[in-house]
C-alpha cells in the first residue's frame, strides 16, 4: 500500500502555506481592528465566495469522510439529501433570513433577545458554544486519521500542528481571511473529491461496475417509505429527520448568517442561500458516488471485516491508499482536500464562536471606550483560546468508532432546540419569552434522555443499527471475524433512528414552546411584526 512520497507532502504543504499566506494579507496588509471589519468583511463580501464559504463550511472533512463509509456500510439513502438541501436554502432565504436581516443584528441570537427577552438569548448562545465544542475536535480529528494512515505520523502531533496554523490565520485574517481561504480550498477539495471518483472508479472496472455492484449489493435500495422510526435509513429518516438535521446548520447557525451578512443586500444575501443549497446537493452526491466506488472495490473483501481497517472513518483513506500506488501525488491531492474542508469548518466555526462568546456574553460588561480601543485584541484572543480547548478534545475523539451517528447524537441534544426555538421566534407570532424558553429547558432533557441512553446501549456493544450485506469471500489472507449481538428488550425510546433527533427536538421545543406561551399570553401583547416572517403576519393580533 501506498505511502506519502515528497510530492504528496507538496501538495499538502502548498495547500497549508497558501491558507496561512490568505490570512496574513486579511491580518497585515488588509488590517480588520473593529467588530464590522473582523466579524462582517465591512458588509462589502460579493457571492461567490461567500456562497463558497458557506458550502465548505458545512461540508467538512467528515462528510467527505465520514459518508462515504456510511454508504458503504449502509447504503445511499442519503441521495434523498440532495433534494432537501436546495428546499432547505429556499426556506431560509424567504422565511428566515429577511427577518434575521431586518432585526440589524450581529450575534444571531441577538435576535432572540429582541424577540423573547435576554435570557433566551443567552441560553440559545451558551447551547451554540457548546454544540461548537463538541463539533470541533471532530472536524480536525477526522482528516488528522487519514494523514496517520498516509504518513505514520500519529494524531497527536499533526492535529495540534495543523490547528495552530488553523488558529493563526483566522485570529489574523478575520472572517475575510475564513471566506478567501474557504474559497481557496473549495478549489482543492472538489479537485480531491473528482480526483478519487476518476481514479477509483477507473480502478474497478468504470462507473457501470460501479452501478452493477452497489445495485447487488443493496446500496442503491433508496426507495424504503415504510415508517419505522427505529430503521436507520429510510426515505423519511432522511427526508424529515437528516434534512432537519442539517437545516440547523444554516437556519440557527451564527456563522451561516455572519456569512449571509457579510454581503451588501438582502436580495444577494439570498442568492447566497439559494446557491448553498444548490452547491451543498452536488457535493452529497459526489460523496455518495465515492461511498458506492468504496462498495465496488471491497464488495467481495470487506476490510472492516477482515480488520484491515478499524474504524469505519478510515474506509476511504485505506482506498487512496490502495488505488495510489500508480497515480503519483494522488495521496497528496486527497489528503490536502480532506483537510481543506476541514480547516475551512474549523476557521468558520472558530471566527462564529468568537462573535457570540463577545456578543452574546463579554460585550455587556465592556466600557465603550475598551469596546473601542480592544474590540480587535479580544476577539482575537477568544479565536486563540476557543482553539486551544477544541485542539485539546480532540484526544477524546479517538474514542468515538462511528462518527455520522456519534455526531447526529450529540448534536441532536441541542441542535433541535435550537431550531425549534428559531422556529417558535420567526413562524410563531404567539409565542413569547417563557413559552421559549420552557420548550427549549425541556427538549434539551428529554433528548438527551433519549440521545444519551442510546448511545450507552452503542457504546456498550449492546445496540448496533444492521448493515447491509458484506462478503469476505474472494480475501487471500487469514482473519477474525467479530459480531455484535443486539440485545432484544431495549427500550424503544434508545432504538429510535438517531436521524430523527433533531426533529424530535425541534417539534418538542415547537409544541412546548406554543403551549406554554398561549397559557402565560398577557392580554394587549405587542409583537413587534418586523421580528415575525412576513408570510405570517396574518396571524398576528
Amino acid at each position: 500500500m501506498a505511502r506519502f512520497e515528497w510530492y504528496d507532502y507538496a501538495a499538502f504543504s502548498i495547500m497549508m502555506i497558501v491558507s496561512v499566506t490568505i490570512g496574513i494579507y486579511f491580518g497585515i496588509v488588509k488590517k480588520q481592528n473593529n467588530k464590522v471589519e473582523y466579524l462582517l468583511g465591512g458588509k462589502s463580501m460579493s457571492v461567490i465566495p461567500v456562497t463558497v464559504s458557506l458550502i465548505t463550511s458545512n461540508i467538512s472533512g467528515i462528510t467527505l469522510m465520514a459518508y462515504p463509509a456510511d454508504i458503504y456500510k449502509y447504503g445511499s439513502n442519503v441521495l434523498w439529501l440532495c433534494i432537501m438541501f436546495p428546499i432547505n436554502g429556499f426556506i431560509y432565504s424567504y422565511v428566515f433570513l429577511p427577518v434575521y436581516l431586518k432585526a440589524e443584528v450581529t450575534s444571531l441570537y441577538e435576535y432572540l433577545e429582541k424577540r423573547f427577552s435576554s435570557s433566551c438569548r443567552i441560553l440559545v448562545s451558551f447551547l451554540f458554544i457548546l454544540t461548537s465544542v463538541s463539533y470541533g475536535p471532530v472536524i480536525i480529528y477526522i482528516p488528522s486519521l487519514a494523514f496517520k494512515q498516509a504518513t505514520g505520523i500519529d494524531v497527536i502531533v499533526i492535529a495540534p500542528i495543523i490547528c495552530t496554523l488553523c488558529i493563526f490565520y483566522t485570529t489574523i485574517g478575520g472572517i475575510k481571511a475564513v471566506i478567501w481561504t474557504d474559497t481557496f480550498q473549495f478549489c482543492a477539495t472538489v479537485l480531491s473529491i473528482i480526483a478519487i471518483i476518476t481514479v477509483g472508479s477507473i480502478s474497478v472496472g468504470g462507473i457501470k461496475t460501479v452501478w452493477d455492484t452497489s445495485l447487488a449489493g443493496g446500496r442503491l435500495d433508496i426507495f424504503n417509505f415504510k415508517f419505522d422510526v427505529t430503521s436507520r435509513d429510510t426515505v423519511w429518516s432522511i427526508v424529515c429527520g437528516a434534512s432537519t438535521y442539517w437545516s440547523t446548520y444554516i437556519i440557527c447557525h451564527q456563522g451561516e448568517f455572519q456569512k449571509c451578512r457579510s454581503v451588501p443586500t438582502l436580495s444577494k444575501a439570498r442568492l447566497c442561500a439559494i446557491l448553498y443549497g444548490f452547491g451543498t446537493a452536488i457535493l452529497m452526491f459526489l460523496t455518495i458516488i465515492n461511498g458506492n466506488i468504496l462498495y465496488a472495490k471491497y464488495s467481495k473483501c470487506d476490510p472492516l471485516s477482515t480488520n484491515q481497517v478499524s474504524r469505519d472513518d478510515q474506509l476511504l483513506p485505506y482506498f487512496v491508499l490502495d488505488i495510489s500506488n500508480s497515480i503519483p501525488g494522488l495521496a497528496g491531492v486527497f489528503i490536502a482536500g480532506i483537510f481543506s474542508a476541514a480547516l475551512s469548518t474549523f476557521s468558520a466555526m472558530l471566527n462564529t464562536a468568537a462573535g457570540v462568546i463577545y456578543e452574546d456574553f463579554l460585550l455587556r460588561f465592556l466600557s465603550e471606550e475598551t469596546q473601542e480601543m480592544r474590540e480587535g485584541v479580544i476577539l482575537k484572543t477568544i479565536v486563540v483560546c476557543f482553539g486551544i480547548i477544541c485542539t485539546l478534545l480532540v484526544f477524546v475523539v479517538q474514542l468515538v468508532t462511528e462518527i455520522v451517528p456519534f455526531l447526529s447524537t450529540i448534536l441532536g441534544l441541542v441542535g433541535g432546540s435550537m431550531l425549534g426555538i428559531m422556529v417558535l421566534a420567526v413562524m410563531i407570532p404567539v409565542a413569547n419569552s417563557k413559552g421559549a424558553f420552557s420548550g427549549v429547558i425541556v427538549t434539551v432533557i428529554f433528548v438527551s434522555w433519549i440521545a444519551l441512553g442510546r448511545l450507552w446501549y452503542t457504546v456498550n456493544d449492546m445496540y448496533k443499527d444492521p448493515v447491509k450485506p458484506m462478503s469476505v469471500e474472494a480475501c487471500e489472507f487469514s482473519y477474525n471475524i467479530t459480531t455484535t449481538q443486539n440485545k432484544e428488550d431495549i427500550f424503544i425510546m434508545y432504538r429510535i433512528s438517531f436521524w430523527y433527533t433533531h426533529l424530535i427536538g425541534c417539534t418538542t421545543t415547537v409544541i412546548i414552546g406554543t403551549i406554554v406561551s398561549l397559557l402565560t399570553k398577557k392580554r394587549g401583547e405587542v409583537v413587534n411584526k418586523n421580528l415575525i416572517s412576513p408570510i405570517f403576519h396574518k396571524f398576528l393580533d
